[in-house]
């Protein structure tokens, strides 16, 4: 039996992202340098020498963000990067649909991005181009984000279930919403279509420019 770590929420928020930070070897890099699975092996291999309540620490973290990053603004953010479009004359018009699972993946891209990032993308999206920031995106999923912890404690320890480390959030902090468990609406439904480009003008036009180079 595992007792629940003793740390300030500071604590555990420099926790969680000293750990993505650091192990960002691109981050001071060109942005075609980057590479999401190199990201995730290096995070992998720093959580690993973290103790067992350091890591359900991070686990906590992690789902904590990914709830925070569950807005209509992130996923029209999501819509905006990834769903496929017409041009009409002036008008931009996005395809329809936003894939749960892909969502899911969506979050885990954005949280590798940072702290900076994740503090100013949560209080608009048009801070995607506001030039502090150059990024792929050709990918924008992370699937691999949602095991780091399983995986990095596995390394030095028994964990067929692979899923000990979740567990153990489950039980111990069962206020923290699951990624896979979230079943309230959002506060509107996300825009689609020509209404994206009406609330998100100049995002649209510097997104679409580089999904067309």
């Amino acid at each position: 039996m595992i007792n629940k770590p003793n740390m300030s929420p500071q604590e555990e928020e420099n926790l969680f992202w000293n750990a993505i930070e650091k192990s960002n070897r691109s981050q001071s890099s060109h942005w075609s340098d980057y590479d999401i699975e190199e990201h995730l092996e290096s995070l992998i291999k720093l959580l690993s020498h973290h103790t067992k309540e350091e890591l359900i620490i991070f686990e906590k973290v992690f789902q904590e963000k990914m709830y925070e990053l569950y807005t209509t603004e992130i996923a029209e953010l999501s819509i905006i990067l990834e769903n496929g479009y017409t041009v009409e004359g002036e008008k931009i018009i996005f395809g329809n649909g936003l894939s749960t699972d892909g969502f899911i993946y969506f979050r885990c891209w954005l949280l590798l991005k940072g702290k900076q990032f994740f503090d100013d993308i949560t209080k608009d999206i048009n801070a995607f181009i506001n030039g502090k920031y150059s990024f792929d995106i050709g990918d924008t999923w992370a699937e691999g984000l949602l095991y780091v912890s399983e995986e990095a404690y596995a390394v030095y320890n028994d964990n067929e279930e692979k899923i000990e480390i979740q567990d153990a959030v489950a039980k111990l902090f069962p206020e923290v919403i699951h990624y896979d468990l979230v079943d309230e609406e959002m506060k509107r439904e996300p825009m689609e279509g020509e209404d994206l480009q009406n609330m998100y003008p100049e995002l649209i036009n510097v997104i679409t420019d580089l999904r067309n180079e």
